[in-house]
């Protein structure tokens, strides 16, 4: 299976996850210049329709790409501290929403970047369809719970 990686803010497009995720199959993980220029969809489209990804894993900011690109395209997502309500780097994504996307997200009750319950209370009033596991840990997901919701979604032989 193909899979999309789109890491966070400050963070890289080379670490455990990427090494561990490219044993799958392809692995598509562009290393994004959040801060270089407004992103926008056009880039990340590209890679959907030029690659067809199977699954689409996103960390923070990443994972706000990741939430709206699996909606875009009826794409099973994984989500790890996702940045769901991000509005001042990129434009909010108002393309219509597939409804049948399925997202596993891993929350840190202890984010203090990204308070896990507003994304709790944005899921809940999107009615948008998730699976959500909640772990004792700030904004950082470790490599153990990363591998913890990639079980728990049953996308991989583990």
């Amino acid at each position: 299976m193909s899979i999309l990686y789109l890491h966070g803010l400050n963070s890289t497009n080379q670490n455990e996850r990427t090494e561990w995720l490219s044993k799958f199959d392809t692995l598509i993980n562009p290393l994004m210049q959040y801060h270089n220029y407004p992103v926008d969809y056009r880039f990340l489209d590209n890679l959907v329709i030029k690659n067809k990804p199977k699954l689409i894993v996103g960390s923070s900011l990443g994972g706000y790409f990741a939430f709206h690109l699996g909606n875009y395209y009826n794409l099973p997502t994984i989500l790890l501290n996702p940045a769901l309500l991000v509005t001042n780097i990129v434009k909010p994504d108002n393309r219509a929403l597939a409804t049948q996307s399925k997202h596993y997200i891993s929350l840190g009750l202890n984010d203090q970047i990204i308070p896990p319950f507003t994304t709790i209370s944005f899921l809940k009033d999107n009615k948008i369809r998730h699976e959500l596991h909640t772990y004792d840990i700030g904004h950082e997901t470790g490599f153990e719970v990363f591998l913890d919701i990639c079980s728990r979604s049953n996308l991989f032989p583990i």
